[in-house]
């Protein structure tokens, strides 16, 4: 299937993700199928659209006169079959379960055409294996991050029997609507950013189980330091600039010793045995009572879209 046949849309999953993706797909002119089947996760996935499109109008993004046109393009269902069954393309969001993609992907074998395409938005899971084989050409992994109507990052991820044009009609159909991919040639768990994160957290919580920094000053330097020149620079130019010479002294220093493996760590652990699960239940390693949830995500969207909006220049595949 080439770019120019894709049409319809349709994003299985009506949770934390779906309502997002489902937004990109309609903004940029595509018909949409949103399904979940639960009438309750449906009205509150609609709600969350026009409230994504609210903030995006207010940026200057979306226009004003343009929400409701966008709105119609996606129509809400708790029948698989109605969504599925004229789908060019599929987006699976469901629950991170390996039971409940399989029997979501076997459903959607019985109603799909044999040339739709089926990406999978799992941050970490095999999908290779839980697809029926003979959807294995037309499927891959196409993982997006949140919030997703605003972060433009997703990982293409690609199987053994992956066809090359299945590959290159997502990764097309991405940059037309406005998203940067990200493609890797063979499966790994966590794929780029959940296994950088990974690595990330556990120096994180190693520091702040042990005393060496508060939460608020860690996140300071890391703001000051660690994310504007990694904006410009990534990962691994950042070794060029340093100095390979260096980079292999620092590595090298037996002083310099790396956190021991902790899977469970005691600042992470005594949280959410309390109850403190972050924004969503009003307190993590940070306090954010007396906001609504709706009101903290509406803020943290609107700095997104200036910095992000500020560093475009930084997200040219060219090397500069």
């Amino acid at each position: 299937m080439i770019l120019e046949e894709i049409k319809n849309v349709a994003v299985i999953g009506a949770g934390t993700m779906g309502p997002g993706m489902a937004l990109v797909f309609a903004q940029y002119g595509y018909e949409v199928k949103l399904f979940s089947r639960r009438e309750e996760t449906l009205n509150k996935a609609r709600s969350i659209i026009r409230t994504s499109l609210g903030t995006l109008s207010e940026f200057g993004i979306v226009k004003q006169e343009e929400i409701e046109p966008i709105l119609k393009r996606v129509t809400f269902t708790d029948s698989l079959k109605e969504a599925a069954l004229d789908a060019h393309v599929i987006c699976e969001t469901v629950a991170e379960s390996r039971e409940v993609k399989r029997d979501i992907f076997e459903k959607l074998d019985k109603i799909c055409s044999p040339k739709t395409i089926f990406t999978s938005n799992t941050s970490s899971l095999n999908i290779f294996d839980l697809v029926p084989s003979s959807r294995l050409p037309n499927t891959l992994i196409a993982h997006w991050f949140a919030p997703p109507h605003i972060v433009p990052l997703v990982e293409v991820v690609r199987g053994t029997e992956t066809k090359d044009d299945a590959m290159n009609s997502i990764v097309d159909l991405l940059k037309k609507v406005g998203r940067i991919p990200v493609r890797m040639e063979k499966f790994i768990s966590g794929f780029v950013i959940n296994r950088l994160y990974r690595a990330l957290g556990r120096e994180t919580f190693f520091l702040l189980d042990n005393g060496y920094i508060t939460a608020d000053q860690l996140d300071l330097a890391a703001k000051v330091a660690l994310a504007p020149r990694m904006m410009l620079l990534g990962l691994v130019k950042r070794y060029d600039f340093t100095g390979l010479d260096i980079s292999t002294k620092n590595l090298e220093n037996p002083e310099f010793f790396d956190p021991p493996i902790d899977n469970r760590p005691k600042s992470l652990f005594e949280l959410v045995e309390k109850g403190h699960l972050g924004v969503k239940t009003g307190r993590g390693f940070f306090d954010y009572s007396g906001k609504k949830l709706e009101e903290i995500l509406k803020e943290r969207d609107m700095d997104l879209l200036r910095i992000y909006k500020s560093t475009e220049f930084c997200f040219d595949e060219k090397t500069k």
